[in-house]
């Protein structure tokens, strides 16, 4: 398994063959579903398949391995990374890799698959079939790549799907095969695919994010809660991604049954604050106009752009460290660790402000609106320092270590 370590996508990038032709026989054998005949059976175990996979691509490749939104033992850990490989989307590691590109890049020329730049088909499924993008990057996912049991996973990539069409076989005869398993699978990769075509141009903003990412509850209620996108890239550490009592989300409320049965440990929720702005943004975008909340969105994310690259930038690596260093015995990391968190706390607190802000109107909520986007990039480039510091002193430390 090779690492790549660039950032940027091939400018040209080219499809593997043999991904082509794989992707298309599983399409074709979907059809076997057809012609073997219509069943009750057939359907509910093609409806079972589609959601119990789906929860492994949400709770299993996005919530738990690109975004660490709660915590598991091992055992767990390698549980749900096998059921997310049998949605046949390659490795884990690889998954994660390059989804937190993804939100590094989000909508950027060096995004692998916006839709907004290389066309919706590309951003669907070509991305997934391309020979460019087949290597895992470990540089990204160092902190899920520290468990052989996981790289043994990514290096055999099909073999939890194929263990799970031989079940669905076994079990089930030929319904189990092709309305289980092919048929199934081609709907759990175009639900998933949705996600990085559809709701980056379908749907509503209600965020002020820098990307295109936007928020549907039909697809919420086809992805098991992944279709509140806008909500998730606005605050992606979230355990849960259906922010408010009413967006739907199935995969979230597993999860928290998993965390009252004491499987899911640390499930990470929204702030109070955050749901604020929710409503905040959801009652500004009637007051204010469906436009006049995009201008306003693009023009506070074109603003902190790239501030913000480098705060997710920093954020992930120092992530991946976080587990390696042991901060309560090293006082200078204890301390920026402590400014790191109350620099995103007053910018969460500012973000909030500005909600509300935006849900007045009037000259002074105009000049509330100027004060606070300049607060807001102020505390940006404070924290973008701290975490500079951050991550440089723990480079230090972890070079010391292992000297």
């Amino acid at each position: 398994m090779a690492a790549s370590s660039t950032a940027i996508p091939y400018p040209n990038p080219t499809l593997r063959p043999a991904a082509v032709f794989g992707f298309a026989l599983v399409h074709v054998c979907a059809l076997g579903a057809f012609v073997s005949g219509f069943s009750w059976e057939g359907l509910l175990l093609c409806i079972g398949s589609y959601y119990l996979r789906i929860f492994g691509v949400t709770a299993g490749y996005h919530r738990y391995f690109s975004h660490r939104a709660f915590k598991l033992n091992r055992f767990w850990q390698f549980c749900l990374a096998f059921l997310a490989q049998t949605s046949a989307q390659k490795g884990v590691l690889w998954w994660a890799s390059l989804h937190r590109h993804h939100h590094r890049f989000s909508d950027t020329p060096q995004d692998i698959h916006s839709p907004t730049l290389r066309g919706f088909w590309w951003s669907h499924m070509g991305w997934i079939l391309a020979r460019d993008y087949e290597e895992t990057d470990i540089s990204r996912i160092q902190d899920m790549a520290k468990f052989p049991e996981l790289r043994w996973l990514d290096r055999n990539q099909y073999l939890p799907t194929m263990l799970y069409a031989i079940t669905l076989y076994l079990l089930f005869d030929w319904n189990g095969i092709f309305w289980g398993y092919f048929l199934s699978t081609v709907l759990v990769w175009h639900g998933t695919f949705t996600i990085n075509s559809v709701m980056h141009v379908f749907g509503k903003k209600v965020f002020p994010t820098p990307d295109t990412s936007r928020n549907s509850f039909l697809f919420a209620i086809l992805t098991m809660g992944e279709g509140w996108h806008n909500n998730h890239h606005y605050y992606p550490g979230s355990a849960p991604q259906g922010f408010l009592w009413w967006q739907f989300d199935p995969t979230y409320y597993t999860l928290w049954l998993g965390e009252k049965l004491r499987i899911v440990k640390g499930l990470r929720r929204v702030p109070e604050r955050i749901r604020e702005m929710a409503n905040g943004a959801i009652l500004a975008n009637v007051k204010i106009g469906d436009a006049v909340s995009e201008a306003v969105s693009n023009a506070i994310g074109a603003a902190g752009d790239h501030l913000g690259e480098r705060i997710d930038r920093l954020s992930l690596e120092w992530e991946g460290m976080r587990s390696r260093i042991k901060t309560s015995a090293l006082q200078k990391l204890a301390d920026l660790e402590a400014s790191r968190q109350a620099g995103m706390t007053h910018l969460e607190e500012l973000q909030s402000d500005y909600a509300q802000a935006v849900s007045r109107a009037g000259a002074a909520a105009e000049k509330r609106i100027e004060e606070i986007r300049a607060e807001m990039e102020k505390t940006k480039s404070q924290l973008a320092d701290t975490l500079e510091k951050l991550v440089e002193t723990a480079r230090t430390l972890s070079e010391c270590q292992t000297a």
